[in-house]
């Protein structure tokens, strides 16, 4: 059997430079929020060139113990406590979070691949003194990344739960009872992203602004929109507010809807909007839920297809739920993204229940600008010059929100999501199209329903069982009865002489 201990002699020429770190550091290292931020992958990157040789059986055998015998694990958390340390002197912070590695940069935390992170600790740890040929051994490396975890591993902080922290690049801005400040960065905020621009409070957008009256008139569906990317920013299990939806944009063509989506992805930043499908988030596995754990907003284009309804009214309503990364453990998910979806058609064949459509926020974009009036270059221009003033838009719908504990009045969301109650529901549709209503005279049930399975495939819908066809009928006024020739309904066609 192979033995892969390494041996005092393994080390080669090391010097007796001791790395030595001391307590005294926590009490002086600077202020977060004066922290110049260094892209995260520059930071792994300058973090090798400050190790230096250490005397791994010196800092093991401090008292020089007799019969002291140097083993791998002295040298496997030596490394680990000594890249920890190494990051703490200069401000940055490294941990694992449930299957996450994340680096915290002086501004916020980010996101590390696994992959690049394993290597980075075999090459710090081959700065340290360990021989070439142990530190670039693959087994090496995962028992130096197996130390990290056993030895990083952070609990999700508990948060105030009665504030609401944005993150920005010239600080932290938060919003509490007490008011808003701008304060500077706090690394146990544990913020997972940071907008791409700085908190101006005089900045405007009159670019954005001309757009969305030209696209969105409506002023109750104007102050909606702002009041949800709003509510993007206050954490689920949050103490300040619970309104459990999911935002809908919906729309044919040439709408503007497009041009929202690229203004909005911008704002939040690139890197903290996930574009996952409904039917992938979803599904029962749950790899796709996991992506969107350290994500501001999910934002897709694609809602349609199949969806686990339990699994999506959890989601919305901020609930854990549970998650897993190819070939990582299961975890439960308790701080992960809005959702807001751009669309053309909405599902059909879902659950009816209240539960069920009191979730989506829906906003019609029924105005079809002429190809004469389209602007190419539109999103552009206010990404450019404007993301500052969207976002004290957005500041403004936020602290509405807050103020009202819910969302603006808007007759035109409330009409949409009626719309789509009785649109998805095919038996619904049905007794309008063919004028049925409710009768002193009986019929039979199973004639009903033949006639409803025809309209379905004519109408391009997936009939509903007859259980369920006579479930939905009573819903909505109707009465069966059992008879001798089977069950009767009390409904009549509507003639026509």
């Amino acid at each position: 059997m192979q033995n892969n201990t390494l041996t005092p002699s393994d080390t080669g020429k090391v010097s007796n430079l001791k790395f030595d770190f001391k307590p005294e550091f926590d009490a002086v290292l600077p202020d977060a929020g004066h922290a110049t931020s260094i892209p995260h992958p520059e930071i792994l990157s300058q973090l090798l060139q400050q190790f230096a040789p250490l005397d791994f059986e010196a800092t093991a055998n401090p008292h020089n113990a007799e019969n002291f015998k140097l083993n791998s694990k002295h040298y496997l958390v030596t490394a680990i406590e000594t890249v920890l340390q190494l990051a703490d002197v200069n401000n940055w912070s490294l941990c694992k979070n449930h299957d996450f590695i994340y680096l915290f940069n002086g501004t916020y935390w980010a996101e590390l691949d696994k992959d690049i992170f394993q290597k980075f600790l075999g090459e710090a740890a081959e700065k340290m003194g360990v021989p070439k040929f142990s530190a670039r051994f693959y087994l090496f490396r995962e028992q130096l990344f197996k130390q990290f975890i056993a030895t990083a591993y952070l609990p999700t902080p508990a948060t105030n739960r009665d504030r609401v922290l944005v993150n920005l690049q010239n600080g932290t801005f938060e919003v509490s009872a007490h008011g808003t400040n701008l304060r500077p960065f706090d690394r146990s905020d544990f913020i997972t992203y940071q907008l791409p621009f700085e908190y101006n409070p005089t900045a405007k957008a009159p670019i954005f602004e001309a757009y969305l009256n030209r696209v969105l008139p409506d002023k109750a569906s104007q102050q909606v929109l702002a009041e949800y990317l709003g509510y993007v920013f206050i954490r689920h299990g949050s103490h300040t507010l619970k309104e459990e939806k999911a935002l809908i944009l919906y729309g044919t063509g040439a709408n503007g809807k497009s041009v929202f989506f690229d203004v909005i992805t911008s704002m939040f930043g690139r890197d903290n909007v996930s574009n996952y499908s409904l039917q992938s988030l979803t599904e029962e596995k749950g790899f796709y839920r996991a992506k969107i754990s350290n994500k501001l907003v999910n934002y897709s284009s694609e809602i349609n297809g199949k969806l686990e309804t339990s699994i999506f009214k959890a989601m919305v309503s901020g609930e854990p739920v549970e998650a897993c990364l190819k070939y990582g453990q299961p975890f439960s998910m308790t701080d992960y993204a809005k959702f807001i979806f751009n669309c053309n058609e909405l599902p059909k064949d879902v659950e009816h229940t209240h539960a069920y459509f009191r979730r989506f926020l829906i906003i019609p974009f029924d105005v079809t600008i002429p190809q004469k009036e389209q602007d190419r270059e539109l999103s552009y221009k206010i990404i450019r010059a404007e993301l500052s003033g969207v976002f004290n838009w957005v500041l403004n719908g936020l602290n509405r929100l807050l103020h009202q504990k819910r969302f603006s009045e808007c007759e035109a969301a409330q009409r949409a999501v009626e719309q789509y109650r009785i649109e998805s529901d095919s038996v619904q549709m049905f007794l309008s199209e063919h004028e049925y209503s409710t009768s002193t005279t009986d019929m039979p049930l199973k004639d009903m329903f033949a006639d409803y399975k025809t309209y379905c495939v004519e109408s391009g819908f997936k009939a509903c069982s007859l259980r369920t066809f006579a479930e939905r009928l009573r819903n909505s006024g109707y009465q069966t009865e059992r008879k001798n020739y089977g069950m009767s309904i009390n409904a009549q066609k509507k003639l026509f002489v």
